[in-house]
């Protein structure tokens, strides 16, 4: 059975790990090889637990657990962009992962309404993310739950500096 709870700082190691398998598995195929065998837990780790200790008021993390051990996680909280951050009705989900072999298990849908929950609780009533835009697993997934694409696309930088080339979409809350 999967729980859904808030996550604490003690979840920053699991939290890394998960994160780090989910992209290896995720983005084989996007990304470079060498990216995605370069990427640290121990760098995702300081930086979560930096996250989960001192972020800010409106920033909440949602952590999926089966039998203890997390599964899967979220984040979400104001818009990192600029000029997102001008309308104060305007939420993100910063982040929505999962280990893959839970994957296709609905475990995913169960997070994503666990973090929109979290966006509405801060009082946002509209909500925006941002997807790489060849992750057409991900773009499924989330056009599947109500999330429309804007028309809006930026150049990030990613692990290793490496380019993501990115969709905003966007899904009314209420």
């Amino acid at each position: 059975m999967v729980e859904l709870r808030d996550a604490t700082p003690v979840d920053a190691h699991d939290v890394a790990d998960l994160l780090v398998r989910s992209w290896r598995a995720a983005y084989r195929g996007l990304l470079p090889d060498e990216v995605l065998a370069g990427l640290s837990v121990t760098d995702r780790e300081q930086f979560l637990s930096d996250a989960l200790t001192t972020g800010p008021p409106n920033n909440r993390a949602v952590v999926a657990t089966i039998a203890g051990a997390i599964v899967g996680f979220a984040a979400t909280g104001p818009p990192l962009v600029p000029a997102d951050r001008a309308d104060p009705t305007l939420g993100d989900l910063y982040s929505l992962y999962l280990a893959p072999d839970v994957w296709h298990r609905g475990i995913g849908a169960q997070l994503h309404a666990a973090a929109l929950d979290r966006l509405r609780s801060c009082g946002f009533t509209h909500a925006g993310l941002w997807v790489l835009d060849t992750n057409e697993r991900a773009l499924r997934f989330y056009h599947r739950l109500g999330w429309t694409d804007t028309g809006r696309s930026q150049l990030d930088r990613g692990p290793g500096g490496v380019e993501l080339h990115e969709l905003r979409l966007h899904r009314d809350l209420s």
